[in-house]
């Protein structure tokens, strides 16, 4: 059974300070820490949502930025098509022009070396149709 005598009032007392002394020694030291990690965390918690925010505007420009960039490329390469389909129409057209002179100056060549070929077969004439005569007739036309 239990007796209530002074060595209870000792050990009630004692347990008192030594709660007292946890307390100050070992307790609070670790409340503040954890209190000081809580607010520290709660900064960074707060430092993250401004970076995804900051991350989602930087996201956004870079989209505007990239789809702007897109289209500026589309139509510099259809400016560049366009340029690139006038500059063949140009030359095909100059190399059309050439073939043509060209075709002309050979044509009007080929008429000149025939013409050239019909005088002098005209000047042969008479002297072929002699030797021809001769040749059926077996004798000498004169």
């Amino acid at each position: 059974m239990i007796d209530i005598d002074w060595t209870l009032f000792a050990q009630l007392v004692n347990f008192l300070v030594l709660v007292y002394l946890l307390n100050v020694v070992l307790f609070r030291p670790i409340r503040m820490n954890l209190k000081a990690r809580q607010g520290k965390l709660a900064g960074y918690e707060g430092d993250i949502a401004r970076f995804r925010e900051e991350e989602q505007g930087l996201q956004a420009e870079v989209k505007e930025k990239l789809t702007e960039a897109r289209r500026q490329g589309l139509s510099q390469r259809e400016s560049l098509r366009q340029e690139g389909s006038q500059a063949e129409a140009s030359l095909l057209e100059q190399v059309k022009q050439e073939v043509e002179a060209e075709w002309s100056r050979v044509e009007a060549q080929i008429k000149a070396d025939m013409d050239k070929a019909r005088q002098a077969l005209k000047a042969q004439t008479q002297s072929f149709a002699q030797s021809l005569a001769a040749k059926f007739l077996g004798r000498e036309v004169a």
